[in-house]
């Protein structure tokens, strides 16, 4: 009876076994579903075990994937599977930015993109909006103590109407904006790359000049259609603590703030993304980076 042949180590600063799990998210970055990536990943795994070797260079292990790619997906597939490549290796860091008001999916399409592309810093403005509001009291910088659309409803300074909600908006954000920038600065003087999502994450935030040091990918996420937006509220009523009556409550001010980030994405040109459910959006936004990863190259 012939031995069985074990799974090749590769050969890499780690020199660990070839993983399924690991190729399937590598590949899943394609926009392949999780079952067809892993799939895929075993039938790559059956070729390495085949040829016999006990290990596999990187870059072989790179061919066998490519050459299964093009059988079975074609070349597009093997297109965006190079571009998610080459997103470890870029000469400059990787800064994307995901925006869009509360309960458009942010957070669930942020922490999934990263997971795809393999970037470990996942933060959300909002988390930034704590910590400042933990060291600067109400008195001195109101706006960060109340959520992006009730900083009108909830100060003076402001009209009550739509022109007060945005206005509201637009100070919280400048007041946080110091904060943002601090983070794309450590991003690039380090070379890491970073997802950041938030409402908060205006064309003039980050400072472009911090933008132009990484490859700099931002995105719109909306929900044009009022009952779709209220449903999202619905739901994460229903999977979190954090009940939906003060979103429903504030739903009007919510769609001012969507109104008018729409209305500058569409002069500065950002990619408006406005898909039926987390995965149809999660394709797109992910198509979206690895274009620009392949145009830096």
């Amino acid at each position: 009876m012939s031995a069985q042949r074990r799974t090749p180590v590769v050969r890499s600063d780690y020199g660990l076994p070839y993983s399924k799990g690991l190729m399937a998210q590598s590949i899943m970055a394609t926009g392949l579903s999780p079952e067809r990536s892993f799939a895929l990943a075993a039938e790559i795994e059956r070729r390495l075990t085949g040829a016999g070797a006990a290990e596999v260079e990187v870059e072989h292990l790179r061919a066998v994937a490519e050459e299964v790619l093009t059988g079975e997906e074609g070349l597009d597939v093997v297109k965006r599977f190079r571009q998610w490549w080459r997103v470890r290796r870029l000469e400059r860091p990787l800064l994307v930015l995901i925006g869009g008001v509360t309960g458009v999916g942010k957070s669930t399409v942020a922490t999934q993109l990263a997971g795809r592309l393999g970037i470990t810093r996942v933060i959300a403005t909002d988390q930034l909006r704590q910590v400042v509001r933990a060291f600067f009291s109400h008195d001195f910088m109101p706006a960060v103590h109340h959520s992006s659309f009730d900083v009108a409803a909830a100060l003076r300074a402001y009209s009550d109407d739509d022109s007060g909600t945005v206005a509201g908006f637009l100070r919280q954000a400048h007041d946080l904006a110091p904060g943002i920038d601090a983070l794309a600065q450590r991003a690039v003087s380090e070379g890491t790359p970073i997802v950041l999502e938030g409402v908060h994450l205006l064309p003039e935030i980050p400072d472009p000049a911090l933008r132009k040091q990484a490859i700099d990918v931002r995105v719109l996420l909306t929900a044009r259609d009022e009952r779709t937006h209220r449903a999202h509220f619905h739901a994460r009523g229903a999977t979190t603590p954090r009940g939906p009556d003060r979103y429903l409550e504030a739903f009007q001010r919510i769609r001012v703030l969507q109104d008018y980030l729409i209305e500058r994405a569409e002069r500065e040109g950002i990619p408006i993304i406005d898909e039926a459910g987390i995965d149809p959006v999660l394709a797109r936004v992910t198509e979206v980076v690895l274009e620009a990863v392949g145009a830096e190259g």
